[in-house]
């Protein structure tokens, strides 16, 4: 899937899912292989002693840094459903030069909070 590296997200819209999710820390996380390629992750975020649960399917191409998660990597959640990609539909990436977590799913969820 080299074609979602090459891919300029600039114009993409935060996802709703969340508001600000920069302003949040992540707090735990944890990923389960449903079927290869994709799995399944949980990322629960805390902001003010509050905590979100997001729950993202269908994610692929995982990449976590050594050292994450740092107390504030900049956390983004796009919406790229406007792309018209199958298996790709929201990106997580953080845009400060910190540890951080990337990937792409299909789709996001608040379980919690």
């Amino acid at each position: 899937m080299s074609i979602l590296h090459n891919s300029n997200l600039a114009d993409a819209p935060d996802h709703p899912v969340l508001s600000e999710p920069y302003s949040y820390s992540v707090v735990a996380y944890s990923y389960e292989v449903v079927e290869p390629p994709y799995g399944t992750l949980h990322l629960t975020l805390e902001k003010d002693g509050s905590k979100v649960e997001l729950c993202f399917s269908g994610v692929h191409e995982l990449q976590i840094d050594a050292g994450f998660p740092f107390t504030y990597m900049g956390l983004e959640i796009l919406d790229i459903t406007y792309l018209g990609w199958e298996h790709a539909r929201v990106r997580v990436e953080g845009y400060e030069d910190a540890p951080g977590i990337r990937f792409w799913a299909r789709a996001v969820e608040r379980v919690a909070g």
